[in-house]
Formats: structure tokens, sequence, C-alpha cells
């Protein structure tokens, strides 16, 4: 798997929101997750997910318009850094920020504390007011990590709308692109 200091990308805590209506969703930054926060009525953390829960939903975005909205949150929270030299470090993928690091990761952190079924949902279909973070242009550009993307996507465009787990997700990376699931699940 793809492997970064977790103790600055996660938050300390894994957490599932319950919603009013008696589901449970998995919140991803940049993926609607304030407003989920907001409609939330109760949150369950670690091992007590396993605990109250069947299935978790899970919203995903396209990859790109993620990772660019990311990386722009990521630069208006860090005024005080030279955004060229930023920018670079991130296309490197020597910068890794839990704002626009790959979906699949924090699946990753989730599957610490939860191996149960996940309902993929694509997050443009959400029946809610998004809250809309002001994260807008910074004036770079930053090309993602192709490989970051292409892992994201494979998983938006085999996935949404089905009921899975992390097991069934890297078994079909492995079996659609072994170039991907080796630089960013096996580690080879």
């Amino acid at each position: 798997m793809i492997h970064y200091n977790n103790e600055l990308l996660y938050p300390k805590l894994c957490v599932v929101l319950e919603m009013p209506t008696q589901s449970f969703v998995y919140p991803i930054f940049k993926n609607a997750s304030s407003s989920l926060e907001q409609l939330s009525v109760g949150k369950l953390y670690n091992n007590k997910i396993n605990d109250r829960t069947q299935t978790v939903d899970v919203y995903w975005r396209e990859a790109t318009k993620r990772f660019h909205s990311g990386v722009n949150t990521y630069l208006r929270f860090n005024p005080m850094l030279e955004s060229k030299t930023v920018v670079h470090l991130i296309e490197q993928g020597e910068l890794v920020n839990r704002h626009f690091m790959p979906q699949y990761m924090w699946l990753c952190h989730l599957y610490k504390h939860y191996k149960g079924t996940i309902n993929i949902l694509d997050v443009d279909n959400l029946d809610i007011s998004i809250h809309k973070n002001k994260s807008g242009y910074t004036g770079e550009h930053c090309v993602a990590p192709e490989h970051w993307v292409d892992l994201d996507n494979l998983i938006f465009d085999k996935f949404t709308g089905e009921t899975t787990t992390i097991q069934e997700i890297n078994k079909y990376i492995e079996t659609k692109s072994r170039v991907i699931y080796n630089k960013c699940i096996a580690q080879d």
C-alpha cells in the first residue's frame, strides 16, 4: 500500500458518521466531509465502528477534480510556503496531505478499524446542500502523480454504486492493472 507518515496524514481517530437516515458514512476530505459532518447525528470511532455498522457509505469523487481542489486548499492553508516549490514536491509525490492524497489511502485508514462492506457512492449524486470550501484557484497549476489518479479512477469507474470490500477492490486492481497494484498497493 502507499506508505507515508500516517501521523501527519490521517486524523488521530478513524471516524464513521451516523446519519439521520440510520446509515453510516466514512468522510473523506474534499468529498463533502464538512457537510456530512454537519448533518450527522453521531460519530463512531475506531473499534466501535464494527459494533454498530453493517455497511458504510463512502462518497467518492473523480480523482483529478478532487486533487486540484485539495492542492488549492493546502496552498491556501499554508500561505507562508513558496507555492512553486510546494507544487513541485506534490507532483513528485514527495509531499502528501489528507486534502489531496488518493482516496484509496482513506480506505486503507478505514480498513485498519473496519473490515465490513462499503458502498462506493458518487459525491456528485449526494442530495444535500454541499458546503463549498473556498479553495479557489491559487494561480499554481499542479499535475497529480498519474498513478494516484489512475488508482482512484479505477475504483470510481468500477465500484461506484456497488457494495464491496477493500479486499475485492485490491483484487480488482491487481487483475486490471498490475502496474498500479505494484506501485500503490503491493509496493513492489
